[in-house]
């Protein structure tokens, strides 16, 4: 019956849509529904197997995974792939007034959701519902993150399903947001996450059949973030701060017996950016900076920087990175675009312990020292039609030879490049 379970969802959404649209004609000043979205299917053709998802449609970075007898890279082989899995709907609900605030609402999904058994199912991409005052907003529920785009559609403009990640956050996570108005240009903007889909991950023994948010959730404390934005005539500035506190651990167990544990991780971020969409033009200029930032699909992470043998207790110090980011996009029916990317890892801020000549680490490839990307790319926009096609490179510096526990780093480094070719083509109705 599972494998059912898709279309008896889509089915559901539709006649709640046919539904929704015929009270609409009896009281159509109390609500309105529109659907939205497109069908998507896209082919590529990558020289270095990667780091990825949605079947590889997704592409991170190269995966080194070690020389051959003949000193040749194990992943320094030929895959491509088609399919049309990141294929979205969405629902965009306008309501009634309450409380003196417009309401609306958003519900939006796609086939990315990936499960062993069945490659392609719906998953939850948003669903909240959202408060307009006059010179206020209250969102509540599902939406991206507020350093994946700062103010409006500041983010990315790319071929490729990846968005720009690993360079620009990738997230999307429950939440409260609240956003003032300081003036007619000036937002400031508080928001309160939880983690879903993109997890921080903890030292905790879970498989594809338990919850694998539990550092997190049992840290009681939400990921906070404050945000100041002007925006004013097509150009949008915008500064951000961000904190986060996982639990990695729950209960330890030592020579001494198993004990309740209290210690958090904690990890801070800044992120500054200057976008420009006007007319023909679109310009993003991104830097973040953080630690630990492993839900944001970023590189980096912490590791146990302390260890008691006697309780199995552990402290923990955290992977600085910075990320810098730079996209320009020229035309409308025509349209060319670039993109770079580039993360440098600066290692951990503590000495981590040494386990019989090993170190216990978490995250996203920890120990990479840089991976850049660099795609151009050109697009053709006709009616609902978009045909794009994008080369991307990416290159990766994998950290080999001596482990230096006083950074989390090694001393030596070797370069995984992969070339990929991209051809797109979206219906957007």
């Amino acid at each position: 019956m599972k494998k059912y379970l898709s279309l008896i969802l889509v089915l559901c959404s539709l006649s709640i849509f046919g539904t929704a649209q015929e009270n609409n004609k009896v009281s159509a000043k109390k609500s309105s529904i529109q659907l939205y979205g497109f069908i998507r299917s896209e082919y590529y053709y990558d020289t270095y197997k990667g780091l990825n998802a949605a079947q590889d449609n997704f592409y991170l970075f190269p995966l080194y995974k070690g020389l051959d007898a003949d000193g040749e890279h194990l992943n320094k082989q030929g895959i491509h792939g088609y399919t049309a899995m990141a294929t979205r709907f969405g629902f965009n609900i306008s309501g009634p007034e309450i409380l003196g605030a417009k309401t609306s609402a958003n519900f939006e999904t796609d086939f990315a959701g990936i499960v062993a058994e069945y490659p392609e199912v719906l998953r939850l991409r948003k669903a909240y519902v959202k408060f307009d005052w006059e010179k206020s907003s209250l969102l509540v529920g599902q939406t991206w993150h507020p350093l994946w785009n700062g103010s409006g559609a500041f983010f990315p403009q790319v071929g490729g399903l990846n968005t720009g990640s690993p360079y620009n956050p990738f997230n999307r996570s429950p939440q409260i947001d609240f956003d003032y108005k300081l003036g007619a240009k000036t937002t400031l903007s508080l928001t309160a996450l939880y983690e879903q889909q993109y997890t921080s991950p903890g030292f905790y023994k879970v498989d594809d059949t338990n919850d694998k948010n539990l550092a997190k959730r049992n840290a009681g404390i939400p990921e906070l973030v404050a945000g100041l934005y002007f925006n004013h005539d097509g150009m949008s500035l915008g500064l951000a701060g961000q904190f986060n506190a996982i639990k990695p651990i729950d209960v330890t167990e030592g020579t001494a017996g198993k004990y309740k544990s209290d210690e958090l991780n904690t990890s801070y971020a800044v992120m500054s950016y200057i976008g420009y969409r006007k007319d023909k033009w679109f310009f993003l200029l991104k830097e973040l900076v953080g630690q630990n930032l492993t839900n944001m699909l970023m590189i980096g992470g912490y590791g146990v920087k302390s260890y008691d043998a006697a309780t199995g207790a552990m402290t923990y110090t955290n992977y600085t990175t910075s990320s810098t980011l730079v996209n320009v996009v020229y035309g409308t029916k025509h349209q060319l675009g670039f993109f770079a990317g580039m993360t440098n890892n600066f290692g951990t801020k503590d000495a981590l312990h040494n386990f019989d000549g090993a170190a216990q680490t978490k995250g996203l490839m920890p120990t990479m020292k840089q991976v850049y990307r660099v795609a151009p790319y050109f697009a053709y926009n006709y009616k609902n039609l978009r045909f794009v096609a994008e080369y991307e490179i990416d290159s990766a510096d994998y950290g080999t030879g001596t482990f230096d526990f006083s950074d989390g780093l090694y001393d030596d480094t070797v370069t995984a490049t992969n070339h990929r070719i991209l051809l797109m083509l979206t219906y957007n109705f």
